[in-house]
């Protein structure tokens, strides 16, 4: 605390008074009391003062300026130090400061929030606790008011007075910021005796002149309002920061540039978008113009550290908002990935799933984890770690969902099994899309066609897009040809995204082999060139690779329908359930149709022979001790139906089994619920004690009974309300039914908050790319992070009214505090 020195002798004197009043203030009530008549003849000397320093000053600011430099002005400098109250009394430290914030300021009752379950306490063998109630005073005429004043304080599970807790001038169990009032028995008498205390009247009186200070002729009156004007004009400036940074950061749009300076072409987006709506805006132009470019110290909020802090602020201001809606919803699941940055810095994404308070599903984005390690133990403390800070707690967590990784799926030491020692019932189900890949990749990699066939389709894009020219050759072609489509590169993987090539290869087949040959005629291409489109021409030429076309086309783009669905947020395990069924279905189902894509083959190739037809069978030399056998060696279409066809339906139906088997088990244990229509009531009674076994913490045995009810209830809901699970669980959050059937809500509410895929970790792996690119491959994880928020959850950061925070934010900025 700085202090300017005072040039007269009385104003000497009149600090030194009005410090010894300041120390008597908080313990002697009657010099308290007095404390405001004689600060007035304090005030009325400086007026006179200043009265006569009239004649000899040529302007009225003039004057105010002389007697600011002359009079005793307190200049805090807020530093890490200094703390905005919070809602919670008992945290807060008072001083001059927070006093003054607090009448600036005051705490806002809200008793939705107070959470009167938790305020148990025993008197003896009976447990008593706060109503909504003792928050009204009811009147005599029956009408009731709240009581205002009445602050709750959640850590110390008890109530203060707010004027007596500042200015109470004797001691009482509501001012004590040590103890507070915590007899529920006799709560109603205490709160009606306290508010119509004369200590409590004298509080009210010492606080309503306190904030009524203004209208009272001070001698710091014209400097408050100075101050006053100030905050106003600073709040103005950060609201059109805040607004930029909004903008930026939802888009994903990098802020800095090369030069930090307005009029620069290099100042970057930011300094770039300030300029542009300055140009419309008569009060940003102004402030440009009078603090911008001024360097360092110099005040402007348009520097890139204010920037910095926004992201920051707004990114914690995103992700409670978050927390607050998992917090009121209970239940949640884990979805968890990974996956290494522009710098190679492996980077753990974490989102959660929950339940919305109209019964949809939700996905959000908590962050991203830098260089945690590939172990189960060491993402475990990760997670513990981030939810620690969150203050979320894992034992509501329901479900889990990664990628097939054994440090993440392990049984034994993998991440899942390392989080059910927190919640036990935070089932493990596999990504149904990343699951859907894997089949279709062993599937093809069981034979040696596959694995050919798309080994030549790469080859393929890599022929022609090395070289624009050849490229050019097969555009012009295919843009001749209605239909065509341009071939594509196979993703390693997004595995059903090689339906894109299959259908580009079987649309355009003729048009590729027709490039192919241009450019074997064309003498003007290299040997080596004419040499290399040839031997692909000879490849795909042949009945094998046409036959494979033909068979992998519709299969791909059944996986790869199936797996947009699965990435959907609105899908629960039931679905998935179905969805692997029809799958298998259709595969076994394809099995017969060997035939019609053999001669769908030797219509697109115009040959009627397989490569090995026409070569001499090799027999393998039997050794001297083996018996004779009647081996066949198959050949022509059989060998191609037997080894390689059947090989890959066969191989694709299993492994839709053997995955199936993971979300069939959760999908067991809740389908039922969908037909109860169906079941006797007995079977629904053993499926729901089934249900409260396994969620003993969540159900009891009324659910039971409740859900028989709910049987008839179920037959009047539309066909398309009990489609699904989620549907159902949005039918009945919306209507009135809810309060009879809370145990079902709770029910569905578990199933479908699992989530059946970890599509939205891998699409925060997208914004990761775009946000940390090679030309920001400086960006500290922690902006990295705030930034990503920011872009993938824009939906919440355009709903956050920012006025609260940046007026927090301006007062604690401003460092020109009143005495």
């Amino acid at each position: 605390m700085h202090r300017k020195r005072l040039s007269e002798a009385q104003y000497k004197k009149a600090a030194r008074e009005k410090e010894e009043r300041e120390k008597s203030y908080k313990s002697d009530e009657s010099d308290y009391s007095h404390a405001g008549d004689d600060y007035v003849e304090i005030v009325e000397k400086a007026k006179s003062e200043m009265l006569k320093r009239i004649s000899t000053t040529s302007t009225s600011s003039q004057i105010f300026a002389e007697v600011i430099n002359q009079a005793e002005i307190t200049v805090y400098d807020f530093n890490e130090k200094s703390q905005i109250p919070g809602p919670d009394p008992v945290k807060w430290n008072l001083n001059l400061d927070s006093i003054n914030f607090l009448l600036a300021n005051p705490p806002k009752i809200d008793i939705s929030t107070i959470p009167f379950a938790e305020t148990k306490r025993m008197f003896g063998n009976i447990s008593r606790r706060l109503t909504p109630d003792h928050f009204m005073r009811k009147l005599q005429n029956g009408e009731k008011k709240l009581r205002e004043w009445i602050l709750y304080s959640p850590s110390k599970n008890a109530l203060f007075c707010f004027q007596c807790l500042l200015f109470s001038p004797k001691p009482t169990v509501f001012g004590n910021k040590n103890e507070g009032f915590i007899d529920w028995k006799k709560c109603n008498e205490s709160l009606q005796e306290h508010e119509t205390s004369k200590t409590h009247a004298e509080s009210v009186r010492i606080w309503f002149s306190r904030i009524k200070k203004e209208d009272r002729g001070v001698i710091d009156l014209e400097l408050k309002l100075n101050i006053e004007n100030q905050i106003s004009y600073w709040k103005n400036v950060l609201y059109r920061v805040v607004e930029t940074v909004s903008f930026l950061a939802s888009r994903g749009l990098a802020f800095r540039g090369n030069s930090h300076n307005f009029g620069s072409k290099q100042n970057g987006n930011y300094l770039g978008c300030l300029e542009l709506v300055a140009k419309f805006d008569p009060f940003l132009s102004a402030h440009i113009a009078n603090y911008g470019n001024k360097g360092k110290g110099n005040v402007s909020y348009l520097s890139s550290n204010i920037c910095d802090e926004f992201i920051s602020l707004m990114s914690d201001t995103v992700i409670d908002k978050i927390v607050s809606e998992i917090k009121e919803r209970k239940y949640f699941s884990l979805i968890v990935d990974s996956t290494p940055d522009v710098t190679t810095r492996d980077q753990l994404t974490v989102a959660i799933r929950y339940i919305s308070n109209e019964g949809l599903p939700v996905e959000r984005f908590l962050g991203f984890i830098p260089s945690v390690g590939h172990k189960g133990s060491d993402m475990e403390q990760a997670l513990l770690k981030k939810f620690c800070e969150l203050n979320i707690d894992l034992k509501f967590c329901r479900g889990q969902s990664y990628d097939n990784a054994s440090n993440m799926s392990g049984v034994y030491n993998g991440l899942q099994t390392r989080i059910k020692n927190y919640s036990s019932t935070a089932f493990f189900v596999p990504c149904s899309a990343h699951s859907l890949n894997l089949i279709g990749s062993n599937a093809a990699d069981t034979t040696q066609e596959g694995t050919k066939f798309f080994f030549i389709c790469q080859a393929i894009y890599n022929f022609f897009s090395v070289s624009t020219f050849r490229w050019n050759i097969l555009t012009n072609i295919i843009e001749k040809n209605p239909g065509c489509v341009k071939i594509k590169k196979l993703c390693s993987t997004r595995w059903s995204s090689r339906y894109d090539v299959c259908r580009a290869m079987c649309n355009g087949y003729a048009q590729v082999l027709s490039a192919l040959n241009t450019i074997c005629d064309d003498e003007g291409q290299k040997k080596d060139t004419r040499h290399e489109a040839r031997s692909i021409k000879n490849k795909i030429e042949s009945l094998n690779f046409c036959f494979m076309i033909c068979m992998w086309t519709p299969i791909l783009q059944r996986f790869n329908a199936t797996s947009i669905s699965l990435q959907s947020i609105d899908i629960d395990l039931a679905t998935v359930v179905t969805l692997y069924d029809s799958l298998e279905k259709y595969v076994e189902d394809f099995r017969e149709r060997f035939d019609v894509y053999l001669e769908q083959a030797k219509t697109m190739c115009s040959k009627q022979l397989f490569s090995w037809d026409g070569v001499r069978q090799k027999k393998r030399n039997k050794f001297f001790d083996e018996t004779e056998s009647n081996e066949e060696l198959l050949g022509g279409e059989q060998k191609m139906k037997c080894e390689i066809f059947y090989v890959i339906i066969d191989k694709l139906a299993m492994n839709l089994r053997e995955r199936k088997l993971s979300y069939t088990d959760i999908n067991n244990n809740f389908g039922f619920i969908l037909k109860l229509d169906t079941l006797d009531t007995n079977g629904i009674r053993e499926s729901a004690k089934n249900l409260v076994k396994i969620y003993p913490e969540d159900l009891n045995e009324t659910f039971i009974e409740e859900l028989v009810q709910f049987k008839n209830i179920l037959n009047l809901f539309s066909k398309e309300d009990k489609s699904s699970f989620i549907s159902l669980l949005k039918c009945l959050t919306n209507s009135s039914l809810l309060t009879t059937f809370p145990n079902v809500e709770i029910v569905l509410r578990i199933f479908c908050c699992m989530a059946s895929s970890n599509a939205s970790g891998e699409r925060s792996f997208s914004v990761l790319k775009r946000i940390k690119n090679y030309l920001r491959s400086a960006l500290v994880d922690e902006k990295m992070s705030s930034l990503s928020i920011l872009n993938i959850e824009s939906d919440i950061l355009q709903q956050i009214d920012w006025s609260d925070i940046i007026h927090k934010f301006a007062v604690l900025k401003s460092r020109k505090k009143l005495i």
